[in-house]
């Protein structure tokens, strides 16, 4: 069977790992073992019996005489076609390929994930102007290697008081790396430079409608039964060293693998002045 495949496909033999890596979404098996296979793009004339009821024939169509009259189609044209000139989709994508031992391709991989689907944004500007700040960060200091920035935007402070909305993720995901996969900790008060500091924090749910304590309060208590003989909870043991939520020490916060954090801050310049 196929998968849908977000950002890797990969195979090992316990000791070397061969993952590919893609900036799209694509189909992915295995179908015998050794073997990887990816569909970029699929296209097929007739109904393949799959419960589409259609064929799965995706075009992109050049028109150059919509609306003409009857007889004065171009020189692709039909009558009734509107003169389209209609081509099979084409994807295109790039392929990262990692082939290491599995250690150090389960380092690098996520790494590389993140350098392909979001690189640097490039800016130009017309003649020789030179740039007053040839070089400036916003981090006082680099992100440790599993934790990555994702939102910090101004977009809903009319909705907080001024406050900004600050999103961490955790990159890696359990047992994935001996030492990428541990919960990773930092002083948000410590994180930015440039005279800017974070004044306060609070932890929000994901979508910051609501502070983390009262979505916690709220939840269901779901009452279960481990119907696999133990099985999941053996599972669920083998991950107890990371199950816990850990709430925010001070400025001080931390994150479990693949945990995604919010919070809405509020940034103080070293001057006195309050970003908002």
């Amino acid at each position: 069977n196929y998968y849908p495949v977000n950002a890797m496909l990969s195979l090992d033999d316990g000791q070397v790992e061969l993952a590919v890596l893609t900036d799209v979404t694509q189909g992915g098996s295995s179908l015998k073992d050794g073997s990887l296979e990816l569909m970029v793009h699929r296209r097929i004339q007739v109904d393949d019996s799959r419960g589409v009821q259609e064929p799965l024939n995706e075009t992109m169509c050049g028109c150059n005489d919509i609306n003409a009259d009857p007889g004065q189609m171009g020189e692709h044209g039909h009558e009734g076609d509107g003169g389209c000139v209609c081509a099979g989709l084409t994807i295109r994508g790039r392929h990262w390929l990692v082939l290491d031992t599995v250690e150090a391709a389960h380092d690098q991989r996520r790494v590389l994930s993140e350098a392909q689907n979001f690189p640097p944004t490039l800016a130009f500007t017309a003649g020789a102007a030179k740039a007053t700040s040839p070089e400036a960060s916003f981090l006082a200091a680099d992100l440790p290697k599993n934790l990555k920035l994702q939102t910090l935007t101004s977009n809903y402070a009319s909705f907080n008081d001024g406050q900004l909305l600050l999103r961490f993720s955790h990159l890696y995901s359990v047992n994935e790396h001996p030492t990428l996969s541990q919960p990773v900790q930092v002083d948000l008060s410590k994180m930015f430079g440039s005279g800017y500091r974070v004044a306060k924090a609070k932890e929000m749910s994901l979508t910051a409608n609501q502070d983390k304590a009262t979505m916690e309060a709220a939840k269901y208590d779901w009452k279960v039964k481990d119907v696999t003989g133990g099985l999941v909870e053996e599972q669920l043991a083998s991950c107890n060293s990371v199950e816990e939520h850990t709430p925010m020490d001070g400025t001080v916060i931390t994150l479990r693998p693949m945990e995604v954090k919010t919070y809405l801050i509020t940034f103080e310049h070293s001057e006195g002045s309050v970003l908002v």
